[in-house]
């Protein structure tokens, strides 16, 4: 992914952010499903695992995606990786929030048929 939104609230109105890596590179989100997704008996999904946000991070909310290094998502994704090193892959293998930035979007992105290279242009209105 190129990044995440989040919404702050300020007094009546919810200010979207568009949160991102510095240097723009992409995302790797850690999730846990249940591959092949069998959608004839309806067990097709996955969850985002979060981690603490717990630097300031916008000021939004307590969690945030838990996003991985590069190095570490080849072994998130495998079969053969145990509970155990899953654990040390959360502990050791996420980005820091330092590497984050973010910057306000027009109020358009909570809607989903609002796609486009726009919705994640700086507004300034943060």
């Amino acid at each position: 992914a190129s990044g995440w939104f989040e919404w702050k609230k300020s007094g009546a109105r919810k200010q979207p952010y568009f949160i991102y890596h510095r240097n723009r590179e992409p995302l790797f989100f850690a999730a846990i499903g249940k591959p092949p997704f069998d959608r004839e008996y309806g067990q097709e999904g996955f969850v985002i695992v979060t981690a603490a946000s717990n630097q300031g991070m916008v000021d939004i909310h307590d969690r945030r995606p838990l996003v991985l290094k590069a190095d570490a998502v080849r072994e998130w994704l495998s079969h053969d990786t145990s509970p155990a090193r899953a654990a040390e892959i959360v502990r050791d293998g996420a980005l820091p929030e330092s590497v984050f930035t973010w910057h306000p979007v027009a109020a358009k992105v909570g809607n989903v048929h609002n796609q486009g290279p726009d919705i994640i242009r700086n507004t300034g209105d943060g």
